[in-house]
């Protein structure tokens, strides 16, 4: 590791977000001097290895004292346990989990954009469908407000991170090997299968939709009314919606598509094929989204395929977050 630069600590180290900012960071030479990694109990005694050393896992949260910087990869769950520890010891910590995106008080730091961030405490980042569908609603802003969006979300095993991952490969081998899966931590087996996902343990449905509307809102303004829903289907990483965008006045495709094509943090899908899939868009650094077709029930409406690997799209975030901070910490 570089002998100058940010000593770093990344809770949720060894999870599927953990690891893919780990790669970020790497990809974006951004200078570490030291890495303190933090995972649950289950990598009690773990090693990971970055920039060509071993790092060691702590199962718990040390203290943070002496670091310069924490990036937060840990469940919801835990979250603001990990906020305010880095809080008390006067460490900045990027919020990875999508805890504090729809929080007021907490600046949402998504440079996508191209928009600087500026240095606070705790800056929270985007996360879930608003990673995909921010860079489109904002590409569309020129066309009007748009005044409703509907969205059919297709998501991947890794919504449910790295337990989710190793469940559908498992899943998929004992069916392959005609056995039964006898592992049911990750609930119900995804192999060969599809099943809603809209949050029944956070709440349900309205609470992820209100959670999706809260942090378009912070930066589409006016927010259009927002209705969605989440299927898990078997891929491993991913998310792919249908999205019908509602405007207040019939908008033209073309127009649409030019915006898009033009949108940072975007790239128009430019295949034969009707929109992007999952494998194609598997640890691209950018949301892709389909050609706009007019919606055949609304003159006024759009409709859009977008999709995105997002955990790399929030991994590319936290290592530009990271080499922001460092950036303005040398500059100063």
């Amino acid at each position: 590791m570089a002998t100058r630069g940010v000593r770093l600590g990344i809770t949720g180290a060894t999870g599927a977000l953990g690891t893919e900012v780990l790669s970020a960071l790497d990809t974006a030479r951004v200078p570490i001097a030291q890495l303190v990694a933090v995972a649950g109990e289950r990598s009690l005694g773990a090693e990971l290895e970055f920039q060509g050393q071993l790092v060691p896992v702590a199962p718990e949260l040390p203290a943070l004292h002496g670091l310069d910087l924490l990036i937060n990869c840990a469940p919801v769950a835990a979250t603001p346990d990990i906020a305010r520890a880095a809080l008390r010891a006067e460490v900045p910590c990027i919020d990875c989990s999508g805890a504090f995106a729809q929080r007021s008080e907490v600046p949402l730091a998504w440079v996508a954009a191209g928009d600087r961030v500026a240095p606070a405490p705790l800056l929270a980042a985007p996360a879930d469908a608003a990673l995909v569908w921010l860079p489109l609603l904002r590409a569309l802003a020129p066309l009007g407000a748009p005044a409703h969006v509907r969205g059919t979300i297709l998501e991947g095993a890794s919504a449910s991170g790295r337990a989710g991952i190793d469940a559908l490969s498992r899943g998929s081998l004992a069916l392959f090997s005609s056995q039964e899966d006898e592992d049911e931590t990750a609930g119900p087996p995804l192999a060969f299968d599809c099943r809603p996902n809209s949050g029944a343990a956070e709440g349900g449905r309205r609470a992820r939709e209100a959670s999706l509307a809260a942090v378009l809102a912070r930066v589409i303004t006016p927010c259009p009314e927002v209705s969605a829903r989440w299927i898990q289907v078997p891929a491993f990483v991913g998310q792919v919606s249908a999205l019908t965008i509602s405007f207040e006045r019939a908008v033209d495709p073309a127009e649409a598509a030019l915006l898009l094509g033009k949108a940072p943090g975007l790239e128009l899908w430019s295949a034969d094929d009707e929109g992007p899939n999952l494998r194609a868009v598997a640890g691209r650094d950018v949301a892709v989204a389909g050609r706009p077709e007019r919606d055949a029930a609304s003159p006024d409406a759009l409709f859009v395929w977008a999709a995105g690997d997002l955990l790399r799209l929030a991994a590319v975030n936290a290592a530009a977050l990271a080499a922001a901070w460092l950036a303005a910490r040398s500059a100063h």
